[in-house]
């Protein structure tokens, strides 16, 4: 495993909601839409680290949906990375739209050979 990939890298994804990413029974940003952001967020922070047979597959996400964000809102996550053990990795991420904090997760992340 490349040695660079160590606590304290931080990665970030963006988006806009769009419907797409609304709940089906509500037009609100849905939990399923905010999880993947995060593990886009994730593998910001280590994707650019890993070499062309490696990939990173999310395992375990704990998360807390806090407040809603509807349509046309922009929303980040950013995630950074808190522990590294063997091919485990552990990240701290939270998601805002603006100052409001939507979401906040531990996510966990294996690095895992790439197949085609």
């Amino acid at each position: 495993m490349n040695p660079a990939i160590k606590p304290g890298l931080a990665g970030e994804a963006t988006l806009t909601v769009g419907d797409e990413h609304l709940a089906p029974h509500t037009p609100k940003f849905s939990t399923p839409a905010l999880v993947m952001l995060m593990e886009q967020a994730s593998f910001a922070a280590v994707g650019p680290l890993l070499t062309a047979e490696q990939t990173v597959v999310g395992y375990e996400v704990n998360v807390k949906h806090l407040a809603p964000a509807g349509p046309g809102s922009p929303v980040t996550g950013r995630s950074t990375l808190t522990d590294v053990s063997g091919n485990k990795l552990r990240f701290e991420v939270v998601a805002h739209s603006g100052d409001l904090l939507l979401g906040a997760a531990e996510h966990k992340m294996a690095i895992v050979p790439q197949t085609t």
